[in-house]
């Protein structure tokens, strides 16, 4: 399952820690009641502006199709899907949160517990219309069997739509927002994107010092893009579409507010990739 909100830090280019991963189903289980309060019914505000309404376009289901969500979490995306009248099947690795989104789900609605890097163990002899993975892949590693058993249960033809933070501008612990005095102009800071890294990162940076909830933390990875790509194309996935969105959340109306708005509009923050079966 993937993280949101992400926390920034500025400071000096470096080699960041190398942390294990976590087992598939304890990596977000032990903050499964905060991530599925987060989130809610139709997901958190950035969720419902930006994310979905990108992803389901992407997707152009028709009804009666089915889909696979690829870490489905507390069921946000099949959510969505199945109010068009989609059958959806999410796989995700915490028990809890696979529970959260049965508690939720309406008749188009099934979910699997299972790790999705070995989705053919976990829905053998499926097949899709088409699949979803909204804010997963940079949480996962290796990705390259994700793309794999994606691609193996697609039919040809079927899309497969991946929304990530964009790993241009928004790598963990090497990207922030700066401001020159001199030129009075936002700019995002980036010290490295080649590398790929992983690192421990806050999964509530807002909690107050010393709370349950600040001591709540997941691994990310970053990738370049060419990452992902590579990744595609190994698994006989072709990119069609690709989608950078900003984010539309904006601060006070202070001095800096105009470089502050044109900044956040001409910087995205998140990417969506869009592939599709060649084979």
């Amino acid at each position: 399952m993937s993280q949101f909100p992400r926390r920034d830090y500025s400071g000096p280019p470096r080699k960041p820690p190398v942390a294990p991963m976590p087992a598939a189903n304890s990596a977000w289980e032990g903050q499964a009641g905060w991530y599925d309060q987060y989130q809610g019914q139709g997901g958190a505000d950035l969720y419902q502006s930006v994310l979905l309404p990108a992803v389901l376009k992407r997707l152009a289901t028709r009804k009666g199709q089915r889909v696979l969500d690829v870490g489905s979490g507390q069921g946000v995306l099949c959510r969505a899907l199945a109010h068009l009248s989609v059958d959806t099947f999410g796989v995700e690795a915490s028990p809890s949160l696979i529970e959260a989104a049965q508690k939720r789900a309406g008749p188009h609605e099934r979910y699997v517990l299972g790790d999705v890097r070995d989705l053919s163990s976990v829905l053998p002899g499926q097949a899709f219309d088409h699949a979803a993975a909204l804010m997963v892949l940079q949480d996962l590693d290796p990705i390259g069997p994700v793309m794999a058993g994606v691609a193996k249960m697609l039919t040809p033809g079927g899309r497969f739509v991946v929304a990530l933070t964009h790993p241009c501008f928004r790598q963990p612990k090497r990207s922030t927002w700066g401001w020159d005095d001199d030129r009075r102009q936002q700019y995002r800071r980036i010290d490295g994107y080649l590398s790929m890294y992983q690192t421990r990162i806050a999964t509530h940076p807002g909690a107050q010092p010393g709370s349950p909830e600040a001591a709540l933390q997941t691994i990310s990875t970053h990738r370049p893009i060419s990452a992902y790509l590579e990744a595609f194309g190994a698994a006989g996935l072709g990119v069609v579409g690709c989608d950078e969105l900003t984010n539309p959340r904006r601060g006070t109306k202070g001095h800096r507010f105009a470089a502050e708005d044109l900044a956040a509009k001409e910087i995205p923050l998140f990417l969506v990739l869009t592939a599709v079966r060649l084979r």
